[in-house]
């Protein structure tokens, strides 16, 4: 059984050092919004926060690994088309290439279903997912920038996040 464990933690380690960081989150969302614009498309970004609820807030270990299994998990529910970035230990971005409000919405769902089928709050972590479209939210890269890295999370309530 700890070779099993042990080996589960070093994929999921792996699959979070394959994460883009937020330099190049930055480039290739200027670059789809260039491109969206050129072509007369669409994008979505789903923003991924999480937090501890557990009273031991302080463990940035238990923190890192939540981390990574998130990692792990987005990565297998995403299309092969969407690419992961990280924005810090607890917060991801998912770029939904040609994704308009509606698809980008319909994804949205579906992960806050799947998450709320983890019952992460019972493991002391909240999930909240946020969506941003381009150009519904903002017609230039910059614009998308700043409601990326200044939208405050929204928590899920209710069935299916209303």
């Amino acid at each position: 059984m700890e070779n099993f464990e042990a080996g589960l933690r070093e994929r999921r380690e792996a699959t979070a050092s394959r994460i883009a960081n937020k330099d190049l989150f930055l480039f290739f969302l200027d670059h789809e919004v260039k491109r969206a614009r050129r072509y007369q498309n669409f994008l979505s970004l789903l923003l991924v926060r999480f937090k501890q609820t557990a009273t031991d807030e302080g463990n940035e270990n238990r923190l890192q690994t939540f981390y990574a299994e998130m990692c792990d998990f987005l990565g297998g529910e995403m299309r092969e088309s969407d690419v992961l970035y990280s924005l810090g230990v607890n917060q991801l971005v998912i770029l939904l290439p040609y994704a308009d409000e509606s698809a980008g919405k319909n994804a949205r769902l579906r992960l806050e279903d799947i998450i709320k089928d983890y019952d992460f709050k019972s493991r002391g972590f909240e999930v909240m997912i946020d969506q941003i479209c381009f150009p519904a939210h903002g017609a230039a890269t910059i614009d998308l920038i700043k409601k990326t890295l200044e939208a405050k999370p929204s928590k899920m309530k209710g069935p299916r996040g209303r």
